[in-house]
């Protein structure tokens, strides 16, 4: 009977150790089965990690190229825009005034004298100052002016102050009258009609016209205020009665005085 129990408790003994060992088979396949997921999904996170990066990196590189692609055209662009202004103001006159002959008259004394209109106008025609007459003597007539001529890569350039000359309407006068005689056009001092922006001239062209004389005898301080001349000139035509002339300032020149056809 001794001897059966033994037989039974080892049987029962074997059948435990072969119950574990079994149980120890399934839960370290099952451990292994779940290691092996979780370190494949780990190496397939960092391979999607790294393309990623790589994505990023190209995306970056692409929005560089667009915003460089960008900058370049926004500077062709303005250079385009930049020789157009030039070219437009190297031809176009602007400053204009224009001088109508109303009647000749002769005194008993043999003295001709012109009544003329002038009045400042726009580049389309239009008048945008105040019609001013006056009587001269003679039938050559003179208009004054101060003129500022900067140098050509300013007006290359189409700089907003020094882009084209300037240039002040001082007075007229026929050639039988003292200039100091003549009659005013512009005043010293304040912003010429057809170079107001807002009214008052900036602080640059104020100290032109305020210290006109002193730039024009100092070439120093000229040439560091961009200015090539500064002089006062007189334009003038032997008049007709009934005919009208148009005073015109180019860009890079001085003043002219032509018949309007």
């Amino acid at each position: 009977m001794g001897r059966v129990s033994q037989t039974v408790d080892k049987i029962n003994t074997t059948i435990r150790t072969l119950l574990a060992s079994v149980a120890l088979f399934f839960v370290g396949g099952t451990g292994y089965v779940v290691y092996d997921k979780v370190t494949k999904d780990e190496r397939e996170l960092r391979v999607a990690q790294g393309q990623l990066v790589m994505v990023q990196e190209e995306l970056a590189n692409a929005q560089q190229q667009v915003t460089l692609a960008r900058e370049e055209l926004t500077a062709a662009n303005q250079e385009i825009e930049r020789l157009g202004i030039s070219m437009r103001l190297l031809k176009t006159d602007m400053r204009l005034g224009q001088l109508d002959v109303i009647n000749q008259t002769m005194d008993e004394e043999g003295q001709l004298f012109t009544s003329i209109r002038f009045v400042e106008i726009a580049e389309d025609g239009t008048e945008i100052g105040p019609e001013r007459e006056f009587t001269l003597k003679g039938d050559l007539v003179y208009v004054d002016n101060w003129v500022v001529k900067f140098d050509d890569e300013f007006v290359q350039q189409a700089h907003l102050q020094k882009g084209t000359s300037l240039v002040l309407f001082r007075r007229i006068f026929g050639e039988e009258q003292k200039p100091i005689d003549g009659y005013q056009l512009d005043e010293v001092g304040l912003m010429p009609q057809a170079y107001a922006s807002g009214g008052q001239p900036s602080d640059f062209e104020k100290e032109i016209w305020d210290q006109f004389w002193l730039i024009a005898n100092d070439r120093e301080r000229a040439k560091r205020m961009g200015i090539r001349a500064a002089h006062g000139e007189a334009v003038s035509i032997k008049v007709q009665a009934n005919q009208s002339y148009k005073v015109v300032l180019r860009a890079s020149d001085g003043l002219s005085i032509v018949p309007v056809q």
